[in-house]
């Protein structure tokens, strides 16, 4: 086991004790046992995932970076939520939102600001689904 610390930009902060968590990256999912080497990972918009040993939990996260030395993991994201904790009908507003903006006339910042909001929010609908 081991300790993960979630934290966002705002303060938002969560303390977990865990076996492993799967991270999603840039390479595909990474999975971080106890005892693990050091780490820095860049953590792209997705589903985390934190087991247990008799328990398993998605969380949804936003673009961040996973740290791990020591038997101490820190994960700094823009977001986290907890499956439980998202409304879906915000996030398919969201969606839509995301959507609408895509199909307007955006400068290149823009544009991958709402394609980010898009990821963001079709990350969080497929959670509560």
């Amino acid at each position: 086991m081991f300790e993960l610390t979630m934290l966002t930009m705002d303060g938002k902060k969560q303390v977990e004790e865990i076996e492993r968590v799967s991270l999603p990256t840039e390479d595909g999912i990474r999975t971080i046992l106890a005892n693990h080497m050091p780490a820095v990972i860049p953590v792209k918009i997705g589903k985390i995932l934190l087991i247990r040993e008799n328990d398993r939990e998605e969380v949804v996260v936003s673009e961040g970076i996973f740290n791990f030395k020591e038997n101490q993991a820190h994960l700094f994201v823009r977001t986290f939520e907890y499956a439980d904790e998202i409304d879906q009908a915000r996030a398919e507003r969201a969606k839509k939102r995301a959507e609408e903006r895509l199909a307007s006339e955006l400068s290149t910042r823009e544009a991958r600001e709402a394609e980010l909001a898009l990821e963001r929010a079709i990350t969080r609908i497929s959670a509560v689904r």
